[in-house]
């Protein structure tokens, strides 16, 4: 699997992180205020388990997950490709994204941006085949992410209320990539 590398980041396949980067990237998911931002819980199970459920999850076929590295080649968060339809062994045609900048120090600072773009030329050029169209959800309150979601060629496509949280629905289709980078 290539590395697409954009602007600042450069993206590594997960089963290619070494044993500190693994360790790092288990810190992020282990922070509250990340977990927070997700819409999820902390993990609470132990790296080595964590390690080993994300990379049966990748061989399995059910995610594309990479690690997020800056200028310098260090980790600082992860994005990822889950949600794949049709589910496999079919060849998914469609799936939902995810990232997170782990290192609050490099918050608003485009990091967030860049992964998403890099991420989205794997996606609809180097994947084989390529993917059709990828989807996203955001809480209508984080204008930071939607900001870098739009940025990088999102469009929303709707709102959707479950109690008192508004949830934002983006999608960026391969066509709608193609014609906004003038990739063929």
């Amino acid at each position: 699997m290539s590395q697409p590398t954009v602007g600042r980041v450069t993206l590594r396949p997960l089963v290619q992180l070494d044993g500190s980067e693994w360790r790092r990237l288990h810190s992020y998911f282990r922070d509250r205020e990340l977990a927070d931002w997700n819409g999820a819980q902390p993990i609470r199970i132990p790296e080595f388990l964590f390690r080993r459920v994300m990379i049966d999850e990748e061989r399995g076929g059910d995610r594309h997950g990479f690690g997020i590295l800056d200028e310098a080649n260090e980790l600082i968060g992860s994005i990822e490709l889950y949600d794949l339809k049709p589910v496999p062994p079919v060849t998914a045609r469609f799936a939902t994204l995810g990232v997170m900048i782990g290192e609050r120090r490099l918050w608003g600072q485009g990091y967030g941006r860049d992964a998403v773009r890099a991420l989205l030329l794997w996606a609809f050029s180097v994947r084989q085949p390529p993917l059709d169209r990828i989807r996203l959800t955001t809480f209508s309150h984080n204008r930071r992410a939607q900001r870098s979601f739009l940025a990088a060629g999102f469009s929303e496509v709707g709102r959707s209320v479950q109690g008192d949280r508004t949830d934002v629905h983006m999608e960026i289709s391969r066509d709608g990539w193609l014609e906004q980078t003038g990739a063929s």
